[in-house]
């Protein structure tokens, strides 16, 4: 019985990832949601009373899809810019391939409480400026670059990788923009390195 709970709760979690990516926290529909997972609306009121709770687990989902990827880059030991361009790379594709992980940063920006501090980019910010503390310890940042100017940079390039992409919300996914271009503008302006 505790196995068949646990798969409807994350059929709903999909499910409401699936609704709240299309049309964000206040457009999302509970019966929709139901729908889509398969579920009656009984169900979901069991395990989520309210949609806040339904997107509170939606975005405590996504921010454990991206943690365990955030702590590996960090405890990465090659160059901190080749290190920074791969978390930023495996961040992009989460965003672009994961719908959870794309809804949980969508209602991090305009959910239910849009005043709070976005637990998940605060962890991104957190690994991009040690990443690039670590590079600028490491004589890999052009003189003057601020690791936390830089990181709020590449953090807001990360959220908007699907704009880049040429999505609008509520959109199809083509496919996200190079990560190797986007590493290529990056690097030219941070680089000590002049290629």
């Amino acid at each position: 019985m505790q196995q068949r709970a646990a798969l409807t709760q994350r059929a709903l979690i999909h499910a409401a990832a699936e609704d709240f990516d299309r049309h964000g926290y206040e457009g999302a529909s509970l019966s929709r949601i139901s729908k889509g997972a398969n579920s009656s609306m009984g169900a979901l009121t069991f395990h989520f009373p309210t949609k806040r709770a339904l997107a509170d687990a939606v975005r405590a989902t996504g921010r454990g899809i991206v943690e365990p990827v955030v702590w590996e880059a960090l405890s990465d030991t090659g160059t901190p810019l080749r290190v920074l361009a791969e978390l930023t790379a495996a961040l992009v594709r989460l965003l672009n391939d994961d719908v959870v992980v794309r809804a949980a940063a969508r209602l991090e920006r305009d959910g239910p409480d849009p005043t709070a501090d976005s637990a998940q980019a605060r962890i991104w910010s957190l690994a991009l400026r040690t990443l690039l503390e670590r590079a600028g310890a490491a004589g890999e940042l052009r003189p003057g670059v601020q690791p936390e100017t830089a990181a709020s940079l590449i953090a807001s390039l990360v959220e908007g990788s699907r704009e880049r992409a040429g999505r609008k919300l509520g959109e199809p996914r083509t496919g996200a923009a190079s990560s190797a271009d986007f590493w290529d503008l990056v690097l030219h302006g941070v680089s000590a390195a002049r290629s």
